[in-house]
């Protein structure tokens, strides 16, 4: 599945965000220039621990396994048994015709008709996992928010609110590269837009689009001992920026 995704990246992702540049793309409208805050700008400050989720892409019809809705009807796709699980698992997923045509799934809900175990990969069950399409090019968070490439924090949102936006001074300077060629120098700035099951306390999970790994954020030690400081963004501006980004 790897290798069919880097595929994937190589042939069908110029062609994506020439499409998705003319709408509503939170990554081709973000410069991630947000000046270094002042102490002014910071309020409360967290000592966190990070995961990280992606957005899989898949061709269409790889496979046997369908997407459904949550009234069990076949949405139209239908991926291999490893592509569905990890869709299952990171809540969303790009399909890509043959074409080249780009369509992004979302988790809607869970129900008990169609089950598929993903027990052979995940201990976490996905396996009544239904979708919906999505409103955002990545995927979409919580109701009123998309998911932000590089932005997109899920919380515990009985300790960080929806809406808050953080400051994560390991971040800043991060170069990410993209298969556009584009490469971000990340501000150390992000939007709790996203929550998760297993999200809980001070666990975040970091979005990270179409990219496999984090090696390009090192602080996310995908463990609870490693954990690193945050701080509560007051800075207007930013915060109402980073809204309108997520803003479906």
């Amino acid at each position: 599945m790897k290798i069919l995704i880097l595929v994937l990246n190589i042939q069908f992702l110029n062609i994506y965000h020439a499409k998705a540049a003319t709408g509503q793309d939170p990554l081709a409208n973000d410069t991630f220039s947000f000046q270094e805050p002042r102490a002014s700008d910071l309020d409360k400050k967290l000592s966190l621990w990070a995961t990280y989720y992606n957005l899989p892409q898949i061709e269409e019809n790889s496979g046997e396994y369908p997407l459904r809705d949550k009234t069990g009807a076949e949405l139209g796709p239908r991926v291999s048994h490893r592509g569905w699980c990890d869709a299952a698992m990171e809540g969303s997923v790009r399909i890509f015709s043959k074409s080249g045509e780009a369509k992004t799934y979302n988790y809607a809900a869970q129900t008990s008709d169609n089950p598929i175990s993903c027990k052979d990969y995940f201990k976490i069950d996905v396996s009544k996992t239904k979708f919906r399409e999505a409103a955002g090019p990545y995927g979409d968070g919580l109701d009123e928010y998309i998911l932000g490439p590089y932005r997109t924090l899920a919380t515990d949102n009985s300790q960080i609110i929806p809406g808050t936006v953080l400051y994560i001074p390991k971040a800043r300077g991060a170069l990410i590269k993209l298969n556009s060629g584009r490469v971000i120098k990340h501000d150390g700035y992000f939007f709790a837009g996203d929550k998760g099951g297993a999200i809980k306390g001070n666990h975040i999970d970091v979005f990270i689009g179409t990219h496999l790994s984090a090696n390009f954020f090192p602080w996310i030690g995908s463990r609870a001992s490693k954990t690193f400081e945050a701080y509560i963004v007051k800075d207007q501006q930013v915060i109402s920026e980073l809204t309108n980004l997520h803003a479906r």
